[in-house]
């Protein structure tokens, strides 16, 4: 069998750049081609030049500048290789990386993955015949700036870490000899990770198929009821592959809590096509939903919560970074960005049941959407509702409760719609951290609104997150108006409680706020059943106010006071609401 590679640290990391730099420079449509030819290039270097790494280097790069790959005519056809994913999220990255021309993908590979200093990179290019290297060098940099270089970005897959499985279901055995034969061109089997070897295959589950129009025939309006959509839903080679994905052949990224263990039951197949220049297929296991992509030869499988029914109308799937796969009952689609100045209604083209590209929006720290409005002119009337993609899988019903004197309806409070409801959330976008997990539902709820001191007026919200998994998070922010000029301040949170929902509408919150003179006041704002109200504290005069608004004024100038303040809130039946404030340590 050779020297193994594996167990020879010194060649060891020699060998891993050598097919990181091979991978690169070679063409990146040549498939399991590329990948076997990447770990040739780069064993024969080493055997040819033991102890050089320079020398091996350079031939590596010379061969893979030179070579064009050929369609794969070797006899284990009946195998599938592929390099693991190991980085779902990079795949824009990757993308862009494989766009730029071989130079440049060798350069990012010398740069940045084996890291060599610029200069020398730029001299091993010259020696490649390579010419202006320079340039090759410039449009690495231009790249990163590209997608950012505060968080080092990587490839989406590693071909030093290779998955193989059959295509005709070959014994684990068979499979793993054949690709040592095949990796092992100049008798240097590597295998890196662990050492455990990827798994084959198995058929022992398939696709399931709601049948069309099921959802006219069933109340539960909900995944359960979706049939498969997309022009590829019947390409078996592309189906299975992504059933095989799901069964252990691509590492899952797993989000937010979810198992990343394969389905155990026959999963339902839900969409299947191409999609923004990649293949983008949807699978659901019960709880779970899975979306397997292929984008320039490389696999991901991502694994999301599976939204769960709501009452007010189902949310779309994202397929893309801008497009979705809308429920089958809803026939319109209207967007609209989240504007101070209120909603701006577009309709959406939808063909097959997915919709036209909706870019994301975003200025500056700002998220600004989309929101869509959705219309299922068979269920319920017809009746529109609106939902918010917080840039996962599925979106969130997104509400907003007005403040006093408007009524509070016991179903909970409306969607947005209105200038009011655009104008709160437009603030908010810019100022909440929204939680790192699949929301459903986002409520703005004004539990007031008012005077401040010295002529300022604020309204204060309590921004409430229901999750899929169960969980909730509540946030207090006072948005302060004085001198033109609006202040979102945090005023507490509080986790997994009622609060600001149709269970749990009384609150009050405290925080500390500078006046245009400078002086600091403490505020205290409550909702509208809270008869009596109370500010104590040192450095404060002690208040009591017969009202759900109260202030104390503080000292004037410097920074935030961070003294303990007491605040004290009763309702009208004598219970006690809860209490949002920032905590500081003194």
């Amino acid at each position: 069998m050779g020297r193994s590679i594996k167990g020879n640290s010194a060649l060891a990391r020699p060998y891993r750049d050598l097919v990181w730099l091979a991978y690169l420079t070679l063409p990146p449509d040549g498939g399991e081609r590329r990948l076997v030819l990447a770990h040739r290039l780069a064993a024969r270097a080493l055997l040819r030049h033991p102890g050089d790494l320079p020398a091996a280097r350079l031939r590596v790069l010379t061969r893979a500048l030179r070579h064009r790959l050929r369609p794969w005519l070797g006899p284990a056809r009946r195998l599938e290789v592929v390099p693991a994913v190991v980085r779902s999220g990079e795949h824009a990255f990757t993308t862009s990386l494989e766009s730029l021309p071989a130079p440049a993908r060798a350069a990012y590979a010398m740069t940045r993955l084996e890291g060599l200093p610029p200069e020398e990179t730029r001299r091993i290019l010259g020696q490649a015949s390579v010419p202006e290297p320079s340039i090759a060098l410039a449009l690495v940099d231009a790249l990163e700036d590209e997608h950012g270089s505060a968080i080092p970005h990587r490839p989406a897959a590693d071909p030093t870490l290779a998955r193989v499985y059959g295509r005709a279901a070959p014994r684990w055995l068979t499979a793993l000899g054949t690709v040592l034969l095949l990796l092992g061109g100049a008798s240097i089997p590597y295998w890196l990770d662990n050492g455990t070897p990827a798994t084959g295959a198995t058929t022992t589950l398939t696709l399931q198929r709601v049948p069309a129009e099921t959802w006219r025939t069933t109340t539960t309006l909900d995944i359960r009821a979706w049939h498969p959509r997309g022009a590829l839903i019947d390409d078996r080679r592309l189906t299975t592959r992504a059933l095989r994905a799901w069964q252990g052949s691509v590492r899952p990224e797993a989000l937010y809590g979810v198992s990343p263990a394969p389905p155990s039951t026959d999963p339902q197949l839900l969409y299947a096509d191409k999609v923004d220049g990649g293949t983008i297929v949807l699978m659901r296991d019960p709880g779970r939903i899975a979306r397997y992509a292929e984008s320039r030869g490389v696999a991901s499988l991502e694994i999301f919560p599976e939204p769960r029914p709501q009452p007010d109308g189902s949310s779309p799937l994202k397929l893309s970074g801008s497009r979705y796969l809308l429920p089958p009952w809803v026939e319109e689609v209207s967007a609209a960005t989240l504007s101070r100045l209120g909603a701006r209604w577009r309709v959406i083209p939808v063909s097959g049941g997915v919709t036209a590209p909706i870019p994301p929006v975003q200025t500056g720290a700002c998220w600004r959407g989309p929101v869509l409005r959705l219309r299922a002119p068979a269920v319920a009337g017809g009746l529109p509702y609106t939902m918010i993609d917080f840039g996962r899988l599925a979106l969130a019903n997104i509400y907003h409760q007005p403040p006093p004197p408007a009524e509070i309806d016991r179903s909970g409070p409306p969607e947005i719609e209105n200038l009011a409801a655009f104008n709160v959330w437009a603030y908010l976008g810019c100022n909440l951290p929204f939680p790192p997990t699949e929301v459903q539902a986002a409520t703005a709820w004004e539990f007031w609104s008012g005077s401040l001191p010295e002529q300022a007026t604020g309204r204060w919200l309590c921004t409430r997150f229901t999750n899929t998994d169960g969980t909730n998070t509540t946030r207090a922010t006072l948005l302060a108006y004085a001198q033109g000029h609006t202040t979102a301040i945090p005023t507490g949170e509080r986790t997994n409680t009622w609060d600001c929902s149709r269970l749990e509408h009384d609150i009050v919150s405290g925080t500390w706020w500078k006046a245009p003179s400078g002086r600091w006041h403490y505020l205290a704002g409550a909702s509208r059943q809270i008869t009596q109200l109370s500010i104590t504290g040192l450095g404060v005069t002690d208040v009591i106010a017969n009202s759900p608004f109260a202030f104390a004024p503080g000292p004037i100038g410097g920074t935030a006071p961070r003294t303990k303040i007491t605040l004290k809130a009763v309702t009208s039946e004598g219970d006690v609401p809860p209490t949002f404030q920032q905590t500081y340590e003194p």
